[in-house]
């Protein structure tokens, strides 16, 4: 069938009343009951594909808001929802995913939230409106709880691809909640789901879509996003929305008139419907579990989800205790920011910026003369105390080739900078490289030597556009290869075929106060696995110790120094 046929078939069945085709799924309960237990339960793509479809052409279609149609709407929701969380974990478990997986995932999770919302959403809307709601008494809270939550999910799948809120949803879900308000059940306390722990109400879903957006500035990792997600239910009993302002306590607010989310409480305006809480004692209770898991407890003892580990959920902690503080003590830049227009080249990625350091190198070490030598005027000054005429001679009559531009540098234009770091933004349609965590090498366009730096905040400002923050590290990098001092133990007829006693590269950052430390790839670390250190004016062995942060593709360790 050809499109334009596909295009007169698809408007055809938009003129058929929907739900009265004998053979439709969605007519009734009772049909599409049967039609979910039909569905090829092994595959949850495709089952996960196949209610989303369903879910979409109810919303497209229906006309109708009775109980009977909102029945079915509410199956289609639940028996999606163990499919839905499959995919979540499939994403998040995979960073290294190719771009095209990852993009299948992230729409395939992000469509349908949105087609849960929308259904909500419009029967939210339609039944707070009907003066004989009565039948729907007990209904339209649960409906408002879902339909908020579900508006959570959206802003929290845009944050994982950093991308801004849009579509008006901070407006749509302050009006969610402004219903709830208006009918009086905003802090009545319900199951949203039947698998659910624990109760929730409107007004604590509400909270914690403005906290999670509140820790998160993009600055954050998916997996963080989705860790914190899990914590914050656990924290509900000491947050609390009021109408009323006091300067004393509350900390935030959030205005249910406007299409944006919370802000640090300043100048509160009386006239528009803003709410304000307190965070003070919930900052006190992450300070105990800080205190805790320093302690040696675990953080599933501390109320923190049983996969969380003891390093992450530390740093996790740290990051919030500064997001969630208030005004006076939130955290300062650590040096000021000055406009600037600077050329610089970017590489990304160890490989890469390993790579452009040997380039870098390679004027000064390399013979014009051809590969394998190592000659220069330098050495006829070292062995004859001059530079001889056959080495002018057959310099002259040599050209030294030029070194052609690396598809692996990109140039970009910085528009901020600082002591710590740079400020850019960027095309980023192709660009799927780049995220929070991104080891990326630095050189401005005058300068000679490479800088490391880390994307530590990311921002879509546009479908082609990124605001990107970098912070750069003070060490200057020094390409190092290391080689294990001990092999594998495991052996194929005694030889060892791990590749472990390989030498690999990395990059060596000596630290002022003497702790040095070592970018490496992750797959070649190992505690205090005793390496010998080869490039450096002396020889000499480590031990990686602690790792000081590590992301997608590299990690950058402390290396105590060893005796021989």
């Amino acid at each position: 069938m050809n499109p334009l046929a596909d295009k007169f078939v698809s408007q055809l069945a938009r003129l058929v009343p929907f739900g009265k085709r004998a053979d439709d799924p969605l007519d009734s309960l009772k049909t599409v009951t049967r039609w979910i237990e039909n569905l090829p339960i092994g595959d949850a793509f495709k089952c996960q594909q196949a209610i989303f479809t369903a879910l979409k052409r109810f919303n497209e279609n229906s006309t109708q808001y009775t109980k009977d149609r909102l029945a079915i709407f509410m199956l289609l929701d639940e028996k999606s929802r163990d499919l839905q969380d499959t995919l979540v974990r499939q994403y998040l478990r995979n960073p290294r995913m190719s771009r095209a997986q990852e993009s299948q995932l992230w729409h395939a999770v992000y469509g349908q939230f949105w087609e849960v919302v929308r259904g909500y959403h419009t029967f939210v809307l339609h039944l707070a409106r009907e003066t004989d709601g009565n039948q729907h008494d007990k209904v339209v809270p649960l409906i408002t709880l879902r339909a908020i939550r579900a508006f959570g999910q959206l802003l929290k799948w845009r944050a994982i691809r950093y991308l801004p809120a849009g579509e008006k949803l901070w407006l749509r879900l302050h009006n969610l909640y402004r219903i709830a308000e208006t009918g009086g059940f905003h802090r009545q306390p319900q199951r949203a789901y039947t698998e659910d722990v624990s109760d929730c109400s409107c007004e604590m879903a509400h909270l914690h879509i403005l906290m999670l957006n509140l820790a998160n500035s993009g600055t954050l990792y998916p997996k963080q996003l989705d860790l914190l997600d899990r914590w914050l239910p656990s924290w509900y009993g000491m947050l609390q929305l009021d109408s009323d302002f006091d300067p004393k306590i509350h900390t935030f607010a959030v205005d249910l008139s406007a299409d944006h989310g919370p802000r640090r409480v300043r100048k509160p305006n009386p006239d528009k419907p803003l709410r304000f809480w307190t965070t003070s004692a919930l900052q006190q209770r992450l300070q105990e579990i800080q205190t805790a898991l320093q302690q040696g407890n675990s953080p599933a003892q501390q109320g923190l989800t049983e996969n969380a580990r003891t390093t992450e959920s530390l740093e996790l902690l740290e990051h919030l205790q500064r997001q969630w503080s208030s005004l006076a003590s939130r955290e300062q830049r650590r040096a000021p920011r000055e406009s600037i227009k600077r050329l610089v080249d970017v590489t990304h990625g160890l490989n890469a910026i390993v790579n452009q350091i040997k380039l870098a190198e390679t004027p000064a070490s390399v013979s014009p003369y051809g590969t394998g030598l190592n000659y220069s005027e330098v050495d006829d000054v070292h062995v004859y105390g001059f530079i001889t005429d056959r080495t002018r001679e057959r310099v002259s009559h040599m050209h030294v080739p030029a070194i052609p531009a690396s598809p692996d540098v990109e140039r970009w234009v910085m528009h901020d900078a600082s002591e710590c770091g740079y400020g850019a933004i960027v095309e980023s349609r192709d660009k799927d490289w780049l995220r929070v965590g991104a080891l990326i090498g630095i050189r401005p366009h005058e300068a000679s030597a490479w800088q490391i730096g880390v994307v530590r905040r990311l921002s879509r400002v546009s479908d082609d556009t990124s605001s990107v923050g970098i912070e750069t590290l003070a060490e200057t990098p020094m390409l190092v290869m290391l080689q294990a001092t001990t092999t594998s133990a495991y052996t194929v007829d005694g030889h060892d075929n791990s590749n472990a006693g390989l030498p690999h590269a990395g990059l060596w950052l000596a630290g002022s106060a003497g702790t040095d430390s070592v970018i490496i790839d992750p797959v070649h670390f190992m505690p205090s696995q005793v390496f010998q250190v080869h490039g450096m004016p002396e020889r000499k062995l480590i031990a990686l110790g602690n790792p000081i942060e590590h992301s997608k593709g590299w990690m950058r360790a402390i290396a105590e120094p060893v005796s021989s």
